[in-house]
């Protein structure tokens, strides 16, 4: 792992702006991903997260504004930067004749010190089709190639987009438990997805972005927190565990007097995605009260879920 200059970030953008014609897929957007951490960016589709890690892995040069990804703006890096990134889009840039295992070794050819290949692939199951050519994949399989081949030049800084998307929850679980042990081992993990359970799980840091400006930043709980404040009320997640058996309903009735005695709503349940999810629609509600209903999103083509049903959408 290469050393870091004090306290910099993995990736900071400052007022970062890019246009498509007349649409502003980036306005004045702030984001930072540090070493050792998972960020996560949370946005419907067409909110400018695909435009915000195209600028940070060079694809894009934004207008105005400015991005540093480990230590240098991404657009002049030569190779020796880019193979320090991985990066992970969903369902995508994988060449379809190629064999499952035949694609995962040469990934590995084109960096001098790769993960171990054998393994990498028994922990994601790759090995498990490895013959299989990649057109004959399925989703869920596809995923699991696209994020061993983002890792396998172990990068200090990796961006992965719905990298559980398609996958059963024996695989999801596995491919949580890395994308954690890639943060604790200090690469920066910058995560693009749908899936609260992911961000809930996993994520350091959040920024929820809409219409290409940050509307809110910081740990899960504090941008739950900090969204309850403004609304004029607050809330405080507890979990209570070693509870003899049969004690349940008697502690729930003491929560329920608690509750009422202090004026407060009780909810019973396991939290977390759910309420971030609600703040994060609340979040989309107010933008478009403010900004109106005549903008149109940006033309994000990669930018979008297999997973209808567990899409984040505008109400």
């Amino acid at each position: 792992m290469t050393d870091h200059p004090s306290g910099a970030p993995a990736l900071r953008a400052e007022n970062l702006s890019l246009s498509y014609g007349p649409v502003r897929a980036l306005d004045s957007l702030d984001l930072i991903a540090e070493h050792g951490a998972v960020t996560a960016i949370l946005g419907p589709n067409g909110a400018g997260k695909t435009t915000a890690v195209s600028c940070a892995t060079g694809l894009l040069r934004p207008d105005a504004g400015s991005i540093r990804v480990l230590g240098t703006e991404p657009w002049r890096a030569g190779a020796q930067h880019c193979a320090r990134v991985g990066v992970m889009v969903q369902d995508g840039g994988l060449t379809s004749g190629a064999k499952a295992m035949q694609l995962l070794r040469y990934g590995a050819s084109l960096h001098a010190q790769p993960l171990d290949i054998d393994q990498v692939a028994e922990h994601l199951g790759i090995d498990e089709f490895a013959g299989t050519l990649v057109r004959r994949l399925s989703g869920g399989q596809r995923q699991r190639l696209a994020l061993g081949l983002a890792i396998i030049g172990r990068p200090e800084l990796v961006f992965l987009d719905e990298p559980t998307a398609g996958m059963d929850p024996g695989i999801r679980r596995r491919v949580r438990h890395l994308i954690r042990s890639l943060a604790d081992t200090g690469t920066a993990v910058v995560l693009t997805t749908h899936l609260m359970d992911d961000v809930v799980g996993l994520a350091d840091a959040v920024c929820v972005i809409d219409r290409g400006r940050a509307l809110a930043h910081g740990t899960v709980q504090e941008v739950i927190s900090a969204h309850r404040r403004a609304q004029g009320s607050q809330s405080v997640h507890a979990r209570l565990s070693g509870i003899a058996p049969g004690a349940a309903e008697a502690v729930e009735a003491d929560l329920r007097r608690l509750a009422q005695q202090h004026g407060a709503q009780l909810e019973l349940s396991a939290g977390g995605a759910a309420d971030l999810e609600n703040v994060l629609l609340d979040l989309m509600d107010e933008t478009d009260e403010t900004d109106g209903a005549d903008d149109s999103p940006p033309p994000e083509q990669a930018e979008r879920s297999k997973q209808p049903e567990q899409e984040i959408t505008r109400r």
